[in-house]
């Protein structure tokens, strides 16, 4: 019998060889214990059933009933074990496939003890945080964990994009100005796109310390650190800067990320998060800690197609509707495409509407100046700030919000409440 803070874990796998060389990998962990294997996506069923799982190392090429196929059929079920997916491709489709179908994560083979054992872990901590652990406390149809700690927390933000190239980088930069000034609180940026940050070029800064500083001292972060590395610009914002190589991603994993935001939230009412188009694994963690997601799109099919694909893939995650926002930038460059139709086939509002400036964009991205600090009066500026009145509106953060976001209209006005806590 397991221990009973053990995480117990069923191997799915066609190949018998795979369930030995698995349960080795997993051998020394004290913490995690293999309960039982499957051959088949059948049997798979049929064990995950019995034996209630934790966690399913599930393979997704497997003869007959494959591993999404698979999964599937556990979660219609109601069977509340956490998957990670196993595969020798790594290809986006397979992963949004495995999204859509209930895995939680998707390891690419071949990976090592520590990887799937960290894995193992992080999916568990999920089980845990969404109430389907033992000792849950059920109120007005919301179900709570009975560990969580019951305190004030500063907001993470994610601004998120499925797509490439619209805005993304400009939006979260100047938003970071727009709400400190709008709030006159603690605001940290931190540029998660870890590969290509842009952060550090649209603020013309220049710093030997990055996010990659912190990644060896994530278990005993403390303010000195914290303020030794994040960078203090002119505006008040605090900048935490992505690595200066694109090779040194790699060392930021997921469960960095985490910590690192969640000490930052401790000591920041907001924490902006710059991302990048991805769904792997470092993505979808900063996706999974964040308050709120602003969701950026442009009125171009390819962005509106991909967002239609987040948001299957977000619901398939179990987002709440209200955990995400749509933030259309360049909204009066519509080239036929008609807001309305983009609502009515994402099925989601969009909150805020930016408008399309190339010149002070430009200007303010050469000359590294946010443009909401160079050149407020132009109606950009006044939509960053209008969607930072909204933010603070919706947290009781600002005595001027009111004022601000009476100018914005009905529409968006409602859309604040969707920020409100529950």
């Amino acid at each position: 019998m397991p221990k009973p803070d053990s995480i117990t874990v069923l191997i799915v796998d066609d190949i018998s060889e795979t369930h030995e060389n698995l349960k080795k990998l997993l051998y020394f962990e004290k913490d995690i214990k293999v309960i039982g294997t499957a051959l088949s996506g059948q049997q798979a069923i049929e064990t995950a059933a019995r034996l209630a799982p934790d966690v399913i190392l599930m393979d997704i090429n497997m003869p007959g009933m494959d591993g999404i196929a698979t999964t599937e059929a556990i979660m219609a079920k109601g069977i509340k074990s956490q998957i990670i997916m196993m595969s020798i491709q790594g290809e986006t489709d397979y992963l949004r496939r495995s999204m859509l179908a209930g895995a939680r994560e998707f390891l690419i083979k071949p990976f090592g003890g520590e990887e799937l054992a960290n894995s193992i872990r992080r999916v568990q901590e999920l089980r845990i945080d969404r109430g389907w652990a033992p000792g849950e406390v059920r109120s007005n149809g919301h179900v709570t964990p009975a560990s969580a700690a019951v305190h004030e927390r500063g907001k993470i933000i994610a601004v998120f994009s499925p797509k490439g190239g619209v805005g993304r980088t400009t939006i979260v930069s100047n938003l970071a100005v727009a709400l400190e000034e709008k709030t006159r609180k603690r605001v940290a940026l931190v540029d998660c796109n870890l590969q290509f940050g842009d952060v550090a070029v649209l603020f013309n800064v220049h710093s030997q310390k990055t996010i990659a500083d912190l990644v060896p001292h994530v278990a005993h972060l403390d303010d000195d650190l914290l303020d030794e590395v994040l960078l203090r610009h002119s505006s008040g914002v605090r900048l935490l800067l992505a690595p200066p190589k694109p090779e040194m991603a790699e060392l930021v994993t997921g469960d960095a990320l985490v910590a690192i935001l969640k000490r930052l939230r401790e000591n920041y009412e907001y924490v902006l998060v710059d991302t990048w188009p991805s769904f792997h694994e470092p993505m979808l963690s900063v996706l999974d800690i964040a308050d709120h997601i602003l969701v950026v799109l442009t009125l171009e099919l390819p962005a509106i197609k991909n967002v239609k694909l987040f948001l299957e893939v977000a619901d398939a995650l179990g987002y709440p509707k209200d955990k995400i926002k749509l933030v259309l930038n360049r909204g009066d460059s519509g080239g036929g495409i008609r807001v309305s139709d983009v609502e009515g086939s994402l099925q989601c509002p969009i909150q805020v509407s930016i408008v399309s400036d190339g010149r002070v964009t430009t200007q303010a991205l050469n000359q590294g100046v946010p443009f909401v600090l160079q050149n407020r009066s132009s109606m950009i500026a006044k939509n960053v700030f209008s969607l930072a009145a909204l933010i603070a509106e919706a947290d009781g953060s600002s005595e001027t919000a009111g004022t601000a976001t009476s100018k914005i209209g009905l529409r968006q006005i409602a859309g604040a409440r969707l920020f409100r806590r529950g």
